[in-house]
Order: C-alpha cells, then structure tokens, then sequence
C-alpha cells in the first residue's frame, strides 16, 4: 500500500482456487509401501536376463525355471522410441499440473466474468462515489488487482477503503465454489489423458487405460510366448505367469525424476529394468495377457499388495467370484514360484474376510 497526499495505491491479491485441489491430490494419491511376503528369492537359482544394447533399443534375452521345474526361455525386442512414449504417456510433474490448473483457472474465470478485475470493478461500481476509487490489472500476477484511490478531502475514506476491499475478498471467495467445480472436471481429463485418474483417496493410476495403451506395444512379445507355448490357453497362463512372477520385487516411487506416477512403472520400463513392485508387475502380466486371451482380466488390491484375476476356464486353484465371473487367482510379486490358483496364505486370509478391491481392465 502506498500514501502520498490522500492518494493511495492497493494491491490486492487474490487466493488461487487450485491450490487445495493439488495439496489433497498429492498429499494421499500414492498406494501405502508394500508388504514383502517374499519367503525366497526366485532368481536365485535358473534365472538370467541378457541385455545387449541396440542402436534403437534392447534385445533381452529371459532364462528361469518355472514352478515346474522346467528351464524356459523367451526373447524380446524393446524400441527405445516406444519405451519413452508409454513412460511419456503415464504421470506429470506437479510443476506442469500447476501450471494447467493455473491457465485453466484464469480461463474460466475470463468465461465467467470473475476475474479479478471484473470482481473489483463491480464492487467499486457499487461503493458511495465509484469516480474516487480506480481499479487496474496487475500486470504482474492475473489473480491481483491494483487499487488506487484519492481520498483528499474526503472524510472516512479509510473506512470505504476497506470495506470495498473486504466485499472484493468476500465476493473473490465466494467465487472459489463455482471456479472449483468447474477446475475438477478439466482436473479428471488432464489426469486421463496422463494415464491417471481422480480417486477419492487422490490422483491414482488408471489401471484400466494403463494396461489397454500398452498391450500393443507387448504385442511383439506375446507372440513370441505364442510361437513357444502354442494355443493352449492354460500353458501360456503358466508360462506368462512363471515369466513375470520371476521378474526380481523393487519397488517403484510415486515420485521419480520429478514426475508423479503414483508408484507404477509401465511394463516395458520393468522388462528393460527387470525389476518392478506388485502393481507394476501386475500392469505386465495383464498388457501382455491381453493379446493372448480375449477373456475377462482384473487387479485386485489387498491391503499393501496387489495380484490378478484371470477367468479362464478349466483352470483349479483358489478363485474369487465376482458379478457371476470366476476368476483364477494369480500371484504376480510374492516371492514365490506359484501355480494359477496358488495364492500365498497373506492372500487367503485378506480374501476369506473379503478384505479387498477390484478392477477390471479387460
């Protein structure tokens, strides 16, 4: 605030609407750590991966033993340039989401006529003498208007001073309820088009998109697993399974490189990487499983893991059933070279008291 002679220059700022939406998005969008239920380490023995760089990738070469005992082997090809545009589709930083949320804000509030300064000019409009007190844009900040006023010779302007700047708060929080309904909605499809989605625990993975954007880029793998196992749906159940299972547990931080992934890392960042947490283990199997069985997928999250549903007939083992669907259950990162329809006894016991959630991304 600035005095010279019964002039006065104000500047009056004003409280972003996005603000609490990026405070409680981030604050609790992240799953909880995971437990490890890992009893063994299943590369210890008949596994190797060799990776031999490529001018535009990697060629990997995957040896390891299955639950049967069995030595199994599979090679792949990852494209650099795909590796980068699946990691590039998943997650923002929260420098960019500040930056939507702050352009989407001062869009809408231009739409609306809640600007600052259309806020601040129809509030002078209605004080006692509105030709005293002249109100600008600051030319520094969209949310701040400049207010100047000459109050010479006029009695208890300081009063009308501040009481036009306190209905221009009023009415500038009064405007939040209106902007903020409208940022969440433009909030839900930035996070959709960024592979996320809005929980009301936060901004979380979209395991449904997720796991449909990248089945065709493990297109090429699933074919090779078809080229080695044939058609028979219940040995490539065990084969895919064995494979990922075997991948060595590390897990992902919602928060890498300064971008917000809410802990998942895409499946061809896990194969190049060989390692990845249950969820990220579990966004594999179901992207690939994807382009070798047309028949109903989903996640299941059990407090602090995560393991997959598969209905696929004629399978035994433990299964849940779910809207009339039995699914076979799979166990993706728990340490353990488990069967279809193995689960470990941690599984079981949140299972049997229904300790869980679903989704269903195929």
């Amino acid at each position: 605030m600035v005095s010279k002679k019964g002039r006065r220059t104000v500047r009056c700022r004003g409280h972003r609407a996005f603000l609490p939406l990026v405070l409680i998005s981030f604050l609790v969008s992240s799953p909880p750590p995971a437990r490890s239920t890992r009893s063994s380490d299943p590369t210890a023995a008949g596994r190797s991966v060799q990776k031999t760089p490529r001018q535009d990738g990697f060629h990997i070469a995957y040896t390891w033993t299955d639950p049967r005992g069995a030595l199994q082997k599979i090679e792949m090809l990852i494209s650099r340039s795909e590796l980068d545009a699946s990691e590039q589709a998943l997650g923002f930083s929260i420098g960019e989401l500040r930056e939507f949320l702050i352009d989407c804000e001062v869009k809408i509030r231009q739409e609306e006529g809640l600007t600052a300064l259309d806020i601040a000019r129809k509030v002078v409009e209605r004080s006692s003498d509105p030709n005293w007190c002249q109100v600008s844009k600051d030319p520094t900040d969209d949310f701040n208007i400049i207010m100047r006023t000459n109050s010479a010779g006029r009695p208890g302007s300081d009063a009308e001073i501040e009481k036009i700047l306190r209905t221009y708060r009023q009415k500038w929080e009064a405007s939040q309820k209106k902007i903020c309904a409208r940022l969440e909605v433009r909030l839900k499809e930035y996070a959709g088009m960024h592979g996320m989605d809005i929980t009301p625990r936060g901004i979380a993975v979209d395991y449904k998109s997720l796991v449909r954007a990248n089945a065709a880029r493990l297109r090429p793998l699933a074919e090779e697993f078809k080229r080695a196992y044939g058609s028979s749906k219940k040995k490539l159940l065990e084969a895919v399974l064995s494979f990922v299972q075997n991948i060595p547990y590390r897990k992902t931080p919602p928060v890498a490189d300064g971008k917000y992934t809410a802990g998942v890392a895409v499946p061809l960042r896990v194969l190049a990487d060989d390692v990845g947490d249950c969820d990220s283990k579990a966004v594999l199997f179901a992207s690939l499983w994807l382009n070798l069985c047309n028949y109903r997928t989903i996640l299941i999250r059990v407090p602090e893991h995560m393991l997959v549903g598969v209905a696929v007939p004629l399978v035994e083992g433990a299964t849940i059933d779910l809207h009339s669907t039995r699914y076979v259950l799979l166990e993706l990162s728990c340490g353990l070279k488990l069967l279809p329809g193995e689960v470990t006894q941690y599984t079981a016991d949140f299972l049997r008291s229904q300790n869980l959630k679903y989704q269903i991304v195929s």
